[in-house]
Order: C-alpha cells, then structure tokens, then sequence
C-alpha cells in the first residue's frame, strides 16, 4: 500500500492508483477514517453547542434584569456569536470529498492550516473573554446566593477580593480546558491529517 492509501484509510483496497482512490465514492464510504470527516463531523457538534449556550446566555440576559451581568454576559454573547459564526464558516468551507481536480496536497494543506488558524485565534480572543465571564457568574452568583442588589454585596473588600481570586484562578483553568478539548475534538485528526501531507510530500 503506498502513503496515499493512508490518507484514505481504506485498508481494505490495494489499489495504488491515486485518482482512483480520489474518487467521492470512496472517500464517503461508511466506516471512513479521513480525518477531514472526522473533523467535519466535530464541528457539527461544535456548531450545535455553541448554539445551544448562545441560548442560554438570551435567557440569562432577558431573566435577569442587572446591569452588571447583562453587561458582562452580553460581551461573553458577543463572543459565543462570533465563535459559532466562525465556526459555520470552517464547516461550510471544509471539504471531506477532494476532487482529483483539484492538487490533493494543496487542498490537504489548506484545510490543515485553516483548522490550526481557527482554533489558535479562538483560544487567544477567548483570553480576553474569560475574565469578564468569571466576573459576570461571579455577581451573579452572589446576587442569587445573597438576594442582595450587586452593588451592595460587591461593596465588602471580601467579595472585591473573592472576585478577584476567582478571575484569577478561573481564567487559566478555562484557557487550557479549552485547549484539551479542542485537542479531543480536533487535535488527533489534524495529526492524522498532518501524517497524511508529510507522507504524500515524500511521494513527490
């Protein structure tokens, strides 16, 4: 088998005519590794969380009637927004079917570029994001535990502190949990997908 039927996975087959393999028939057939569908199919449910948590975050926004939080929420919205959007655009764009039109090792790279791109920008804007969300369910919290108007509750040095202490040691907590579930969902097909360009490149 040569390098090529390791991008197909089909272990099945040995045929070692590359435009065969190529073929959309192959490529879709049940039971496939390609890593570009596996990777396609965790954007679906990436697509449909997010989703979901936009919602949640509407809720949140139209229950609680706090300037505080819904300021604070409405930033994190924004960004949940902005995640889901860029995350529909990789799944439109991401194609599992390569064409023997097209150059297979350009389009392999491009996909594996692209993928790489957004989840590094996502992780490095959400930086940003997470100290107003750890604020933001912080006041709420207190408010909800307390029934207490935020600014009254905020006003104590302990609860400045508390928020402070929280920001501080949620935001790393979130930076890498969403680094390990980005590796879960995507990072071992994009090493696959990786093998895969390495390998064709040693074929040329």
């Amino acid at each position: 088998m040569t390098n090529s039927n390791n991008w197909n996975d089909l272990n099945d087959q040995q045929d070692d005519d590359l435009s065969a393999m190529l073929q959309p028939q192959s490529l879709s057939k049940p039971g496939s590794q390609n890593p570009l569908m596996k990777i396609k199919k965790n954007l679906r449910i990436n697509i449909i969380f997010a989703s979901v948590i936009c919602l949640l975050y509407i809720i949140i926004l139209v229950y609680f009637q706090l300037w505080q939080v819904q300021l604070s929420i409405g930033l994190v919205l924004l960004f949940s927004l902005w995640a889901l959007y860029t995350a529909f655009q990789q799944f439109r764009t991401l194609a599992t079917l390569v064409s023997p039109a097209n150059p297979l090792l350009a389009e392999l790279k491009r996909h594996h570029q692209s993928i790489n791109r957004w989840m590094n920008t996502q992780q490095k804007v959400a930086l940003f994001i997470y100290p107003v969300s750890a604020a933001g369910g912080f006041m709420l919290g207190g408010f909800l535990g307390s029934g207490k108007p935020i600014d009254e509750f905020m006003s104590k040095p302990a609860m400045q502190i508390a928020l402070l202490v929280s920001i501080i040691v949620l935001v790393p907590v979130c930076y890498y949990l969403s680094r390990w579930m980005c590796r879960q969902s995507f990072g071992k097909h994009l090493d696959a997908l990786g093998k895969n360009i390495t390998a064709l490149e040693a074929e040329k």
